[in-house]
């Protein structure tokens, strides 16, 4: 079994279409993608999770860590014919970090009506950082508003961002055709904050007990998932059903939107992270540098 510890060979070109086919494959039901584990723990938590798609040689079995801020994790990727582990990737969460701004990005590309350059992300961490400089890989951003709960934390990220070329403002109120929301939030966001959104991704409500979209937020919209159980369980997809906003079956998959074009109707995507998108962008990896 080979040990794969620099990723730095890795295109941003290779992590998309890996993303793209595993999510169009989960649409038409080649994955197998198990429900996800969740460990918490007093300073952080750990998710496992595991997937395959369909025709492809392998199936990963992924960890992904936080704790105290770092994140961690490492992907087993195993032959899909005998079980024999072929390679541990230890990529200290990187691939997690990407297949997320990747999936995120694509669906936010796909569903922002193509002359809005204006966009708003919700949140400071690393995963907002990704966000919006891989959304400007597939299409123009003249401008980044960033709001989060500290100011100097929406300073630093407005730094991060103009340090890769994109212009971005701190201090987001309302305003942006298109809000990506990163935070780790159990409670909901101010709906206000969306009071002007055509489409909103929200990437951070991926375990139990978080939720940062408004249930208000997906009445008359088209919804999409990236997997239905998981976002109907622990997504904000699910607590809206809860809410009694949307029918327990009003959302469509990503995969089936990647295929064609939705922007001429406001939307919210809700993304919980699944397996077959590890599993597709490990053996890419594999492929490139194994």
């Amino acid at each position: 079994m080979k040990v794969i510890d620099d990723l730095r060979a890795v295109p941003p070109e290779l992590v998309f279409d890996a993303v793209k086919a595993a999510l169009v494959a989960h649409a038409e039901g080649n994955t197998v993608v198990p429900p996800p584990m969740a460990l918490d723990f007093a300073g952080g938590d750990c998710h496992v999770k595991a997937g395959h798609v369909v025709g492809q040689p392998h199936f990963v079995v992924k960890t992904a860590s936080s704790f105290g801020g770092r994140n961690n994790g490492s992907m087993l990727l195993l032959s899909a014919t005998t079980g024999e582990p072929t390679a541990f990737i230890a990529d200290n969460g990187l691939l997690t970090a990407w297949r997320t701004a990747a999936a995120g990005a694509l669906v936010t590309d796909a569903l922002t009506p193509q002359d809005v350059d204006e966009v708003a992300v919700m949140g400071t961490g690393e995963q907002a950082r990704l966000q919006m400089t891989w959304l400007a890989k597939l299409r123009k951003i003249r401008l980044v508003h960033v709001w989060g709960r500290r100011p100097e934390a929406e300073v630093l990220l407005c730094q991060q961002l103009r340090a890769e070329g994109l212009d971005a403002r701190p201090g987001y109120q309302t305003g942006a055709a298109c809000v990506v929301t990163t935070t780790a939030s159990p409670d909901p966001l101010p709906l206000n904050a969306f009071r002007d959104a055509v489409h909103v991704t929200g990437i951070g409500t991926d375990m139990p007990g978080k939720g940062e979209l408004p249930p208000e937020l997906f009445a008359g919209r088209i919804v999409v998932t990236d997997d239905h159980d998981q976002c109907l369980d622990h997504g904000d997809f699910g607590h809206a059903v809860r809410a009694g906003v949307v029918a327990p079956q009003a959302d469509r998959p990503i995969g089936a939107v990647l295929r064609g074009q939705h922007r001429d109707q406001r939307s919210v995507a809700d993304l919980t992270g699944i397996g077959a998108t590890d599993a597709s962008v490990a053996g890419a990896v594999w492929s490139l540098l194994g």
